[in-house]
């Protein structure tokens, strides 16, 4: 390991498959390492090398520690866009992409968005019935 100082704990949100972390260590940050989590277990996280300016990319690292990732020694770089979250995007998108006109104002904009979201609430209730 290094001759860095020991890592110090962080407040971050827990490791989920899909994360891209960078490692943080005194000899990857020049090389910005970056590592995707592809597999969670109960104690150590499988990532494979994303990204490495003087390194193989592609290829599994050893599995990494759960707690490391709470400390400095890793920094959070992408976080998992839910399913959920792509279709509420994709909805709000379509109708800022539909609001017509040359110019339209931002009041269309805000009307459109409006009218999804009061879409999502009928939806929402809707289902709870």
């Amino acid at each position: 390991m290094g001759t860095g100082p020991s890592p110090t704990a962080t407040s971050v949100s827990p490791v989920r498959v899909g994360q891209l972390w960078q490692d943080m260590a005194p000899d990857m940050v020049a090389r910005e390492r970056m590592v995707r989590v592809v597999a969670v277990g109960g104690t150590h996280a499988e990532c494979v090398v994303e990204r490495d300016k003087h390194g193989a990319t592609g290829r599994p690292t050893r599995p990494v520690s759960l707690k490391r990732f709470t400390t400095s020694a890793f920094k959070l770089i992408e976080e998992v866009v839910d399913d959920t979250d792509q279709v509420l995007h994709a909805r709000f998108l379509a109708a800022m992409t539909g609001v017509q006109g040359r110019t339209p104002s931002p009041v269309e904009y805000a009307t459109a968005a409006l009218r999804v979201h009061k879409e999502l609430a009928a939806e929402a209730t809707k289902s709870q019935d």
